[in-house]
């Protein structure tokens, strides 16, 4: 991308934020705030095909940050199906959502119709069989809303053998978040590369006072491999290989923390949420984060304002600028007390008419289907933001592991002990390619 159009895209980031739907677009969320008996779900794929036998309520699984959005649409969908949406705060991470449904999806049961999963952990409720095909539940025309480049995505993350397990609701790029009112009172521009990172970091971090050049939440047994698999994209290498880019990223964030001092110990027990306050308490310059966190930001309106959090690509490692892709979406477990509603709830919230209505609000229901990039306003933040990282060729392929969840913790394990001092570089590359190998056995 040209510099003038790159000073462009900064600029349009420091913009109040606008509806993003066009047109016709705007007319769907009119008709949804009329909610004239369900006009959308009572024609063609949406009309009811309930089994009545089945419990009239469907319980949706999913992060409570996205409940008042979903609360916007659902109405419709009730009124029209005669079925109540029951919805729960979804886990925060792959390895929370093994742990809360594995035992029961083990015994036959399971508390959800309809849950919000993550590629770190499908893979493992796939070939356990705990979740049930959607090939005849999605229509074909919504696989192909989606762009060929998340087709290897869709592949390894989603199905198995061509059968597919889950339908996306996000598609999660690493967005770095940078707080352009703290660099322009410096004179500095967003880093284009950690070394430059690194160098702005030390400008900003005050330990003593709790200010820290940059940070993310690397809390275990989930997200330390989230940042781990990004610098490691960036230094060229594969995550699960142990090889000498995961030494190289490894050894750069313990000198972040230790030698540098630009980026808080206390983040290898920091969540996501303990990250996006620490962003949002004015302490960190410049912070790695999924799409959610503009919502959440925006929804802090006593702090947000649009130089707080401007998006730029990622600085730039040997392999150059690199932001590896994740995601989240709805999936039906195989002992779903409520099957057909859960078809019919995934399939309202990922139709044409409906998902674009959701991505206006909260970027975690944001995908880049083109049926719903066509209707969105290019000058909203993440919707220029996935548009720039496109443009710029930054997109990293999800580490994948046919047993991801464990070699993710193998990760996790590894990692957390060099960081922490308590076992050498050497010692863990070596240790996290036997254990990789037990895997592969």
């Amino acid at each position: 991308m040209k510099e003038q159009q790159k000073k462009a895209f900064v600029k349009q980031t420091m913009l109040s934020r606008r509806t993003f739907l066009k047109g016709s677009a705007g007319a769907i969320a009119a008709a949804l705030s009329a909610s004239a008996g369900g006009k959308f779900l009572s024609q063609g794929m949406f009309a009811p095909r309930i089994a009545r036998a089945q419990s009239n309520t469907v319980v949706l699984a999913i992060q409570e940050f996205t409940h008042d959005i979903l609360r916007g649409v659902l109405p419709e969908f009730e009124a029209a199906t005669g079925l109540t949406v029951q919805l729960e705060g979804g886990p925060v991470s792959g390895n929370d959502m093994l742990t809360r449904y594995a035992s029961s999806f083990a015994s036959g049961e399971s508390p959800v119709d309809v849950m919000s999963d993550a590629d770190d952990s499908s893979p493992t409720f796939m070939r356990a069989g705990w979740v049930q095909p959607l090939n005849d539940i999605i229509p074909q025309e919504t696989w192909d809303d989606f762009p060929n480049s998340m087709k290897d995505h869709i592949d390894g993350f989603l199905s198995i053998d061509g059968v597919r397990y889950r339908i996306p609701h996000e598609f999660a790029v690493g967005y770095f978040f940078n707080r352009q009112d703290w660099l322009d009172e410096k004179g500095l521009s967003a880093p284009a590369t950690w070394e430059e990172l690194v160098n702005a970091g030390k400008e900003f971090s005050d330990p003593a006072n709790g200010v820290w050049g940059t940070t993310d939440g690397l809390i275990k047994p989930a997200l330390l491999y989230v940042f781990i698999a990004y610098l490691t994209a960036q230094a060229g290498g594969k995550v699960f290989e142990f090889d000498e880019a995961t030494g190289d990223a490894l050894q750069f964030l313990h000198d972040m923390i230790h030698t540098h001092k630009i980026f808080p110990e206390t983040a290898l027990n920091n969540d996501y949420t303990a990250q996006n306050e620490l962003y949002m308490a004015d302490k960190v310059a410049f912070m790695r984060q999924w799409p959610f966190f503009q919502g959440v930001a925006e929804g802090n309106a006593d702090w947000f304002a649009p130089e707080k959090i401007v998006i730029s690509v990622p600085p730039a490692g040997p392999a150059g600028s690199k932001s590896w892709i994740g995601g989240w979406g709805f999936s039906i477990p195989t002992f779903a007390p409520n099957p057909d509603g859960a078809a019919e709830l995934i399939r309202f919230l990922t139709s044409k008419e409906i998902a674009p209505v959701l991505a206006e609000q909260q970027g975690f229901l944001l995908t880049p289907r083109a049926s719903i990039l066509e209707v969105l306003d290019q000058e909203n933040p993440l919707v220029q933001a996935m548009s720039l990282y496109a443009a710029e060729d930054v997109f990293a392929a999800r580490p994948f592991h046919p047993r991801v969840a464990e070699a993710q913790t193998v990760v996790d394990d590894m990692a957390s002990l060099f960081l922490s001092n308590q076992a050498s570089l050497s010692d863990v590359l070596q240790q996290g390619k036997d254990l990789i190998a037990a895997l592969d056995q």
